[in-house]
């Protein structure tokens, strides 16, 4: 029973969040037929109740009653197309109105009849119109709305010139200042407790599904899809904190600029998707020889990748840039039937001042000088501001031969 709601529950925030007609049609109708039994059953109750029956007015009760049954019959004709339809992309407008303008306007009808201003039906209509808007556009709702609206409208026009009464489908109003009959008191306790404490829960559930998509979003936004490493706009962002943060207290900060070897040969020998291959592959490196929630790894633009690395001095940089050139180059990687490898090139530079632009520089004339040098290589020093003591570009050793 755990496992089938959590199940539900799962299906639910999936099509909040997608959105797909059919799926969001199915949803709709299974969230809407349980009350739609519920509220009709109790009224066919009603009739082998005497006492109960006697407080309905019966010109109005049996179309009422009819009319339920078939709109019930008619969503589970919605929802028996929707589920043969549930995996479909494509849109489904006439799916959408058929469900959707019938069920919202029902229970408009249904809060009109049992007195809009002072019976729990109006927390139903409410609760269904949250429940619609989670799962359909403004759009596509628009016909419900226009028709909910229109039948609200002519409803109080017609009770306030005295054509209808106040929620007609009773005999007499709910609540008149005296006590309420046992059936009332009843009928208005599980009413409410079906429709407030269930859509309540969906206001927060649907609150909550909004703010984990925006979080993925956000999520996505800052991430290479490639390489599941940070992209460089997050890179630089994060930089620029670092650099506040390093100006600040001075802890040492370095920054590490890579790049793959003769990777245009890889694409042209082999093509690309051996190329996205070497890169992705270089991204699980980097991911697994840095610190989670502390250094940040990125895809800087190409082949070229960056690491940002706090609480890290020059040395322990240069370490690190040489653990992640060891392990690409003990990499095999296959173009075809042929097995290849391939190597990299890094640059470091401890940052001085909290100035990390000059530091990236620096770190990267480093790489370009390692380029120069014969490649599989790193080469760095600290980046000291021009004009400043240790100002320059001198290498403090090749990490490999």
């Amino acid at each position: 029973m755990k496992a089938a709601l959590l199940r539900w529950v799962a299906h639910l925030g999936h099509h909040i969040a997608d959105r797909r007609d059919a799926g969001s049609c199915l949803l709709f109708v299974e969230m809407f037929l349980p009350f739609m039994l519920l509220l009709t059953g109790m009224q066919s109750l009603v009739v082998a109740l005497p006492e109960a029956l006697a407080l309905y007015r019966v010109d109005w009760f049996w179309p009422s009653l009819w009319l339920q049954w078939g709109l019930i019959a008619w969503l589970a004709l919605m929802g028996w197309i929707a589920w043969h339809r549930r995996h479909d992309d494509a849109p489904r407008p006439w799916l959408v109105q058929a469900t959707v303008v019938p069920a919202l306007l029902g229970v408009v009808l249904l809060s009109l009849a049992h007195g809009i201003k002072d019976s729990p039906m109006a927390t139903v209509m409410l609760g269904y119109i949250i429940c619609a808007r989670a799962l359909f556009s403004l759009w596509q709702l628009r016909w419900a709305f226009l028709f909910g609206l229109v039948a609200l409208l002519v409803s109080e026009v017609y009770t306030t010139i005295g054509v209808l009464a106040y929620a007609p489908l009773l005999a007499a109003p709910m609540y008149d200042g005296h006590v309420m009959p046992a059936w009332w008191a009843l009928w208005g306790r599980v009413i409410f407790s079906a429709g407030a404490l269930p859509f309540s829960w969906l206001l927060f559930f649907v609150g909550a599904t909004m703010q984990r998509r925006r979080q993925a979003l956000e999520a996505l936004a800052r991430t290479d899809l490639l390489t599941g490493l940070a992209n460089r706009r997050e890179f630089m962002a994060s930089m620029t904190r670092e650099a506040h943060r390093q100006a600040r207290n001075g802890r040492p900060l370095s920054i590490v600029m890579l790049d793959v070897d003769h990777f245009k040969r890889v694409n042209d020998s082999w093509g690309h998707p051996a190329g996205d291959e070497v890169l992705a592959r270089l991204g699980h490196i980097l991911r697994t020889h840095t610190r989670d929630q502390v250094d940040v790894a990125a895809r800087y633009g190409g082949e070229e990748f960056a690491l940002l690395l706090p609480e890290t001095d020059l040395p322990g940089a240069q370490r690190v840039a040489e653990k992640i050139a060891c392990k690409l180059r003990e990499q095999a990687f296959m173009g075809g039937s042929e097995v290849f490898r391939v190597t990299l090139s890094a640059g470091v530079a401890e940052v001085v001042d909290g100035d990390t632009n000059w530091a990236v520089k620096v770190a990267d004339r480093h790489l370009y000088e390692a380029k120069h040098a014969g490649r599989d290589r790193v080469l760095g020093s600290v980046a000291h501001p021009v004009g400043g003591a240790g100002a320059g570009l001198t290498p403090i050793g090749e990490g490999m031969p």
